[in-house]
């Protein structure tokens, strides 16, 4: 029997689906300035307008758009950076400090996903994921071997054999798609004679292994990631939160902060 699509499984009111839509519109920076009007997005999910106009409704509400009288509905950029942020990848640290940030492709292209890329991605045994390999420079010098997994189904058409800017920029502005959660991982480990080779290192010196998981604004897991830096300083900052106290300050969201930066890449190792 053939299975039923998602979109008739999903039972909540249609304006509620509609706002989730755009939401994720907006997070990717699908639209520059303005929404589209409201007769057009009438059209292209065939509702009525005062559906259109509750789900926009939400996400004024949000902080997300703003609506201008006889002007139309605008995207709100200061309500989009306040409450979501995108993710800060490899190439954002490199330009941050100053440098130019180039790439030298290794590999990329599909193949059969391993275990670990199965269970991340909810893939079925014998799909494909898209591998992509590289070396990271900082103005001429590498400073990290940088491998990926994505996922070619939510990616149509995704091709970064030739891909000569940041990843993250990329799934943005081509798929729609802006990473806004990740989890790192860090650990000091021992370059093999390969990635010391990439790295103009001698084989067997002490460097730092990253591994990434991460999703987009829709919550769908994106990217997979093991990255291999040059030994290079990290900066670290943690804020726990204890017992209360007189005159304590605001609460986080966590009880605990822990943030970790890609480091300094213009240090000497």
């Amino acid at each position: 029997m053939k299975a039923e699509p998602a979109a008739a499984r999903d039972h909540r009111p249609i304006y509620i689906q509609v706002a989730e839509s755009l939401r994720a519109r907006i997070l990717s920076g699908y639209y520059d300035d303005r929404l589209d009007g409201e007769l057009k997005l009438v059209q292209e999910w065939k509702v009525s307008r005062r559906t259109i106009q509750q789900a926009i409704e939400i996400l004024v509400d949000e902080g997300l758009l703003g609506r201008q009288q006889g002007a139309g509905t605008f995207i709100n950029h200061r309500g989009v950076a306040k409450r979501y942020r995108a993710i800060t990848s490899i190439t954002d640290g490199i330009v941050a400090q100053g440098m130019r940030a180039r790439y030298r492709i290794l590999s990329s292209g599909l193949e059969p996903a391993t275990p670990r890329g199965t269970e991340f991605f909810g893939l079925l045994a014998g799909d494909q994921v898209y591998a992509h390999r590289r070396l990271v420079l900082a103005d001429d010098r590498p400073v990290a071997v940088v491998s990926t997994l994505l996922n070619p189904q939510v990616l149509d058409g995704l091709e970064l054999s030739h891909l000569d800017k940041g990843l993250y920029s990329t799934l943005r502005e081509h798929y729609g798609r802006t990473i806004v959660h990740a989890q790192d991982h860090y650990r000091p480990v021992i370059a093999d004679a390969e990635i010391a080779g990439h790295l103009r290192l001698e084989p067997g010196t002490a460097i730092f292994f990253a591994q990434r998981r991460a999703v987009d604004q829709d919550g769908k897991p994106m990217e997979l990631s093991d990255i291999a830096m040059i030994p290079v300083p990290l900066e670290i900052a943690i804020s726990q939160v204890g017992a209360d106290w007189i005159g304590k300050p605001p609460l986080t969201a966590e009880p605990w902060d822990y943030r970790v930066g890609f480091g300094d890449f213009g240090a000497t190792p």
